[in-house]
Formats: structure tokens, sequence, C-alpha cells
């Protein structure tokens, strides 16, 4: 077998001595799609192991005439032109589903709380203040977790280590998910309610749903004007699960208190570098109720590692059958 591999430093030896006893693996940190597409018409590779940042869009499956197996190490999918692999019976292995081994792993669930602490108590303004010779206090005034509401869209896997942290902050916490099995036998301290009085009621709203067809700009328009004046909002899951532009206007009127978000539109497969002009992008440069990280929520060293092993391991069990 013939592998490309595209992201060997995350990957630990023992993972990569595996995929070696399969045959030949070219190892190869591509920053483009364009170097995708030179090393696919290069050689006739069966397996590639892709990351975020690099689209497998239709022109990318094409190329690849001998592909059979994708491999990710995501949940989410939005960056692979399913129909396409679809269609030419090419396997994605993926994390997607693997509910058991991803309860250990808990990165985005800490950046969730981490963009949520530093946009409420102001922690990257002060830090730049700081390193401008200044030392007051007044312009941090932080406002407080405890007491307040937490909602969290999406009681899945995520959605329930945020949860467990609000109530560890003494905060009120509501639940909302349109799957009703998520929703029984709640700890004492969680409350499930509608998805309208979670939108009116919460001081904080996190978003962890699926980037998928029915839930593209989930949190749109209608839905962002039930919002409490003066929330907080966050997102960690997938940038299409919010309408950009209304979320900009809400901020702009100061409707929002702000938003952390970790996810925009289309990041998935961005190659390095924002778009030009991004409104939220350009927002954030002038405003300071806006945060925005690279979509590095999953980013933790000990889960990299882990989560490479595992789709490693996944994808060794597949070609055995």
């Amino acid at each position: 077998m013939k592998i490309l591999h595209t992201e060997p430093e995350c990957y630990d030896k023992a993972s990569l001595q595996l995929l070696e006893s399969l045959g030949e693996v070219n190892y190869h940190n591509i920053q483009s799609k364009k170097q995708l597409l030179k090393l696919l018409d290069a050689q006739p590779y069966e397996a590639l192991f892709i990351k975020l940042g690099i689209a497998i869009e239709k022109e990318v499956v094409q190329a690849a005439e001998t592909l059979k197996f994708i491999i990710t190490p995501t949940t989410g999918l939005d960056h692979i032109d399913l129909r396409e692999t679809g269609e030419r019976n090419i396997q994605v292995i993926s994390l997607r589903g693997e509910t058991e081994f991803l309860n250990t792993i808990h990165s985005t669930a800490e950046h969730t709380w981490g963009l949520l602490l530093a946009l409420i108590r102001r922690i990257p303004y002060a830090f730049d203040s700081v390193q401008k010779g200044n030392w007051t206090r007044t312009p941090f005034l932080a406002s407080e977790l405890g007491g307040k509401v937490l909602g969290i869209i999406g009681y899945g896997r995520l959605g329930k280590i945020v949860a467990g942290y609000g109530a560890a902050f003494r905060m009120k916490v509501f639940v909302a998910d349109n799957d009703e099995k998520q929703l029984k036998s709640l700890p004492p301290d969680i409350i499930a309610v509608s998805l309208e009085q979670l939108l009116q009621e919460s001081d904080v709203i996190s978003i962890h749903i699926p980037s998928i067809p029915p839930n593209y700009h989930f949190l749109n328009r209608e839905r962002i004007a039930l919002l409490k004046k003066g929330a907080i909002l966050v997102n960690t899951s997938r940038g299409e699960v919010i309408e950009e532009k209304a979320l900009l206007q809400a901020l702009e009127s100061n409707d929002l208190f702000g938003a952390a978000l970790d996810v925009l539109e289309g990041d998935s497969s961005w190659e390095h570098t924002t778009p030009e002009a991004h409104p939220l992008l350009c927002y954030a440069r002038q405003h300071d109720n806006l945060l925005i990280t690279p979509h590095s929520g999953g980013y933790g060293q000990d889960s990299i590692y882990a989560t490479r092993a595992f789709i490693t391991r996944k994808f060794l069990k597949a070609i055995q059958y």
C-alpha cells in the first residue's frame, strides 16, 4: 500500500511505524491544495492522511484516481466532499461517532471555557495594556459567572463536559437538544428547556452541534434576535452553524455583551491565512467584545497524539476487512 501523510508532526513514533509496516509512506507537511494536487498527480496513492486547512474538494478527489481511503482525525467532515468520495467508493475514516473514545478528549471543552473566561474577564486586553506599560484596573472590571445562566445548545459529549464546568462555577445550567435521549437522567443541577427559553434567558450561550445541512445557520437572524440583551455567545463547534452577518449586527448594536469564537464559516479550507476584509475579523481588530482563535480548540498536545493514535488504529482495522 502507498500512503500519503500530510501531518506527520502530530503523530507519535509508534503510529508512524504501524503505517510504515503496511508499505511505502510518503510524508509531506503540505501548506496548500496546490501542493496536494501536485503530489497526487505524481504518484498513485491508496490512502491519504489529511489535516484541517486543506479542503478535500471534488478537484482533489478526482485527481487521486487510485485513492481508497481518506483518514481525518476530526469529528467534523465539512472539509471533505462526501458526495464525491461516496461516488468514488472512497472510505472516509474519521472520529465521528467514536463516543467512548472521545469522552476521554477534553481539549475543545477546555478551550470553550478558556474563551469564556478570557472574554468576560477581559484578559487579552488587560495583558495588552500591561505590555504597553500601564497598571490600571478600572478598564478591566470583570463580570462574574457565579449565579448567571449558562445555556448549552447540543447536550452531547462536549455539551455535557461544558455543563459540568458551568455547575462548578455555580452557574444555573440550561440545556437544549433535539435528541430527547440526551436529556434523560440529567444531573440535578442541569435543566432541560426549550431552545426558545434557553436563548431568551441565558447569560452565556455555548454551541455544541455538528455542521450538518440541517444545522446550517442554526443560530440565524431570528434566533439571535431572541438572545437576552447583554448575553455572551461562545462557539467552538463549526462556523457554519451561525449566521455571521446577523451576529456582527448584534455586536455592533451592543445587543450582545460579546462573542468568543474558535471557528468561522469556511475556515476548514483556509490555507494558513485569513481572508482579506473578513467582516468579523475586521470588527475584532477595532473592538474588545469579540475574541477569535484559529480553530485551535482541539489542538491540545495530549489530545492531538491520542486522536492521531486512535485514527491510525481505526485505519488499520478498516484495511483488514
